[in-house]
């Protein structure tokens, strides 16, 4: 037997640290990163975008066709041993962000990987310092500390999968973080194992 390919799902607020700690998991498992933003920034870097000016009406229905094209390239060229990463920012309560959820719940169905979606949090003192960091304006991050503050206070994002991690990372470092999480998506994936090809 081994183990099933993953698609782990970060969700968590802007700043939370949803890359930093993506990017460590990543190579270890090891799992190509789809990062929120290599999805956004095809659309935003069209745009005269800051992280702190609203975006314009109508942006994240292109951004989703985006995420549309990559999804489906997932489905119909990806090798099925591949793991994967995603990040996201997700509301809690919008069913329009439910659905983002859902897509990937479904692929990782279609592609017979198990599912972990991992919620981070994090103190909105530390999200304000975080937003800051010169790094987020050049990856074309939000990065105006009230609407981070706005965001982090806001309703989160729930789900009762039961593959589900929730992770305080305020006072952790983004190693330890990482080891959590690799632990937690190797175990779901020995629960979930396919006969070796």
């Amino acid at each position: 037997m081994s183990p099933n390919p993953v698609i782990i799902h970060f969700i968590g607020s802007p700043a939370v640290g949803k890359y930093t700690i993506a990017s460590k998991v990543a190579p270890v498992l090891p799992a190509r990163l789809v990062d929120n933003h290599s999805i956004a920034n095809v659309i935003f870097n069209v745009l005269d975008q800051d992280g702190i000016r609203p975006l314009p009406p109508g942006v994240w229905s292109h951004v989703s066709q985006v995420r549309r094209a990559v999804l489906d390239a997932m489905i119909e060229l990806s090798p099925p041993h591949l793991s994967f990463v995603f990040t996201n920012y997700l509301r809690g309560g919008d069913p329009a962000e439910e659905v983002v959820f859902e897509e990937l719940r479904a692929l990782a169905e279609v592609r017979r990987s198990a599912f972990v979606p991992v919620l981070l949090s994090c103190a909105t003192d530390e999200v304000m310092r975080r937003v800051v960091r010169p790094d987020r304006r050049e990856r074309m991050k939000l990065v105006d500390p009230g609407l981070a503050r706005e965001f982090n206070e806001g309703p989160r994002f729930t789900t009762s999968h039961p593959n589900t991690l929730e992770l305080d990372v305020t006072h952790l470092p983004p190693e330890e973080s990482a080891a959590r999480i690799v632990a937690w998506a190797n175990a779901c994936r020995r629960s979930e194992t396919t006969p070796a090809q």
